[in-house]
């Protein structure tokens, strides 16, 4: 299996280098001072289950690699519609593509059934530049579980959970789902191939449409988030109105928000990943978050006026500080 993880930062880091030590070959698009670190000293990834250093053919230009037979894609939702020209070298005809991305992917209503089948959000896909160049049948979903940063150039620190769930947009348990299935379980990931990932999709929605916005515009970690009694019942409104608009798609995950947000007391200064993008001045993945929750929410007539007005905050700012994408 040709494999390429795009875009590989902290999570693409750690899939890459777990991938490597587990003797899977696999090459890595990257750039700045972590591919220069990488180039030279090799791939540092540290974790509870001990720390790895070895080489992995990165590259800054993708035409160096050629076609991939698989490429996981790994830079932010805000980021993907700009990186299409750098990605397209990697990309064949026959190339399974994995976004391993936070929030609605632009793909969630092709093929899927109801009131918006076949819709495209255009603050997901402005244009439909994305679908155009990234067909749904070249697609496998994926949702991300892992936590991690990068520590220092070359070097990613991975800080919590090994998750990750694949799965065909057509639900089909497909011989191609099967195989990188099997490869990233070799390489220590628990790693599942569900027949409905657009459910696992929206069941870690609940907790990131949530979380992230809140956690950069109040510039707090999860734990102070929770300590006060009045983030904490915004924090339930925002899932609340996400849990609804899940269910009207037909999208039942049976999670409550108390219990989602109870479940986070134990992870303790956890600094979700828009926070860190806010403090490191870059773009800010809040579209496919709670934008996609509030257009899907007016679009399917489901009141969501906390996530509106999360998201109208959170937008301001990203233009305010000049990060938007």
């Amino acid at each position: 299996m040709k494999l390429c993880v795009f875009g590989a930062g902290a999570i693409g880091g750690l899939i890459a280098g777990r991938l490597a030590r587990a003797g899977q070959p696999v090459s890595i698009v990257a750039r700045g001072a972590h591919l220069e670190a990488v180039c030279r000293d090799g791939l540092t990834v540290r974790s509870d289950r001990g720390d790895w250093n070895g080489p992995v053919h990165a590259a800054a230009q993708s035409e160096d690699l050629g076609v991939q037979d698989v490429v996981i894609v790994t830079v932010k939702t805000c980021g993907l519609a700009a990186a299409l020209p750098a990605l397209a070298p990697l990309v064949g005809p026959s190339t399974v593509v994995v976004p391993a991305m936070n929030g609605v992917p632009w793909w969630f209503f092709s093929g899927f059934g109801g009131r918006l089948a076949g819709t495209r959000l255009e603050n997901l896909d402005p244009g439909g530049r994305i679908a155009a160049a990234l067909p749904e049948r070249q697609i496998l979903g994926c949702v991300v579980y892992p936590t991690a940063y990068l520590a220092a150039p070359g070097v990613v620190q991975h800080t919590g959970r090994w998750e990750l769930h694949l799965g065909e947009p057509d639900g089909s348990l497909s011989p191609r789902g099967q195989a990188l299935q099997a490869v990233l379980a070799q390489a220590g990931f628990a790693c599942s191939l569900t027949a409905d990932i657009r459910h696992d999709i929206w069941l870690k929605l609940i907790g990131n449409a949530a979380f992230n916005p809140v956690s950069a515009l109040t510039r707090a970690t999860l734990d102070r988030m929770l300590a006060d009694p009045d983030v904490y019942a915004l924090l339930q409104a925002l899932m609340n109105e996400t849990i609804a608009v899940g269910a009207a798609l037909g999208l039942d995950t049976g999670e409550t928000p108390r219990a989602r947000l109870e479940r986070g007391r134990p992870l303790g200064k956890i600094r979700f990943s828009m926070l860190q993008d806010l403090e490191q001045d870059r773009p800010l993945e809040h579209e496919s978050l709670s934008g996609a929750v509030s257009a899907i929410g007016h679009l399917m007539g489901v009141p969501t006026p906390s996530m509106d007005a999360v998201h109208g905050l959170v937008r301001t700012l990203a233009a305010s500080s000049r990060i938007a994408p």
